[in-house]
């Protein structure tokens, strides 16, 4: 039971009691705007080695980034083809294509609400456009016990994020009001790939929105250029 319990960690599912109720029709696929006093999109200054300050953050972005395993298989999308030792991000704005089996709009609000919290942009692609993450309900089939999975199986050679995945369980993918599942699958998709206790991206979630920490995590993993690989004293270099 724990070793299952771990493999599902490692796929970044989660179970979750919370649904999200509501009916309605797709919306209109337009990038989210920032929202008022939101961060500015955090990237790299040009930079090919550096310090990290703040070492709880280098703490997380090795274990919740760099250094969470790989090698598992998710049904339908198969092997997470991923290197550890370097970090995993997407190019910026972040391609995401919202399939249809997704009623309501808590996919954009999702993507908006990271966008006003880490300054990250987003942009809406089509189903085969790569890179990208599609965003799609799922059957219990692929779930098995979970609600919802998130995480990117495939990276370019210096680790960019190529293909992400966001499946939801389809009893809980028609949905039109704030939805923690859907944010919080979305975390792992754009970086987050395992559960830092406390927050949104917890398991079980905490409430709705994420911790400091969390976005810290994001906000610096942005920071730092592809193939970038952080050592435990906050140093960084890149190496593919």
């Amino acid at each position: 039971m724990l070793d299952a319990m771990r493999a599902v960690a490692s796929l970044a599912a989660v179970v979750l009691t919370v649904g999200c109720g509501g009916t309605g029709t797709q919306s209109s696929l337009t990038a989210p705007s920032a929202a008022g006093g939101s961060p500015p999109v955090p990237i790299p200054n040009g930079d090919l080695s550096g310090r990290i300050d703040n070492l709880a953050t280098v703490a997380d972005l090795i274990t919740y980034n760099q250094a969470e395993s790989v090698g598992l298989s998710v049904p339908v999308e198969g092997p997470i083809q991923r290197a550890t030792g370097i970090i995993t991000r997407w190019e910026l704005p972040i391609p995401v294509y919202v399939d249809p089996s997704i009623k309501g709009n808590c996919a954009q609000e999702a993507l908006s609400y990271w966008q006003s919290v880490t300054g990250l942009p987003f942009t809406f692609v089509g189903a085969d456009a790569e890179p990208r993450i599609t965003v799609r309900a799922a059957g219990s089939d692929e779930l098995n016990i979970a609600a919802g999975l998130g995480l990117v199986y495939r990276t370019y050679t210096n680790n960019r994020a190529r293909l992400g995945v966001v499946k939801i369980l389809t009893s809980a993918a028609t949905c039109t009001s704030t939805s923690a599942l859907f944010r919080h699958e979305l975390g792992h998709a754009i970086g987050i790939f395992g559960h830092p206790p406390g927050g949104l991206m917890s398991s079980p979630i905490v409430g709705t929105m994420a911790s400091q920490r969390e976005i810290d995590i994001l906000v610096q993993l942005y920071r730092l250029p592809h193939g970038t690989r952080i050592e435990p004293d906050g140093t960084w270099r890149v190496v593919q």
